[in-house]
């Protein structure tokens, strides 16, 4: 409980420019461009405060070529996990499917071949 109040309290303190920009970045990542249109403010303006929330550990700035990324601490991480945790889903998946098709053979003795492509799915059966 301590930690929630002094997380809070140390909101309480901040500027509200600064409670703005990270309000702006709940929504995902924003390069400065966008944060400034959003934020209503100068790009010397923004980026001063930006930098701030950074040096406090509170946001990221990611490099894309010339352009900065601003996101929330933590953002990166989850979203990572996110798509690793899609990939061993379609792992699993795939798995799967090798197991029915394996099944498919040893049961009637045919080859069941699937094609995909842009018009769909494909199935068709051969001697094996």
């Amino acid at each position: 409980m301590g930690y929630i109040f002094e997380e809070r309290e140390y909101y309480c303190r901040m500027l509200w420019r600064e409670k703005e920009l990270l309000e702006l970045l709940k929504g995902g990542k924003l390069n400065t461009s966008e944060v400034v249109k959003r934020a209503n403010m100068s790009k010397a303006t923004a980026l001063k405060y930006l930098e701030g929330l950074k040096g406090r550990g509170l946001i990221t700035c990611e490099m894309v070529g010339p352009t900065k990324l601003w996101s929330l601490v933590g953002e990166e991480g989850d979203a990572k996990f996110e798509r690793q945790d899609r990939i061993l889903e379609y792992i699993q998946i795939d798995r799967e499917i090798f197991k029915l098709l394996g099944e498919f053979e040893r049961v009637t003795g045919r080859r069941l071949e699937v094609t995909i492509d842009q018009n769909g799915i494909h199935l068709r059966t051969r001697e094996k």
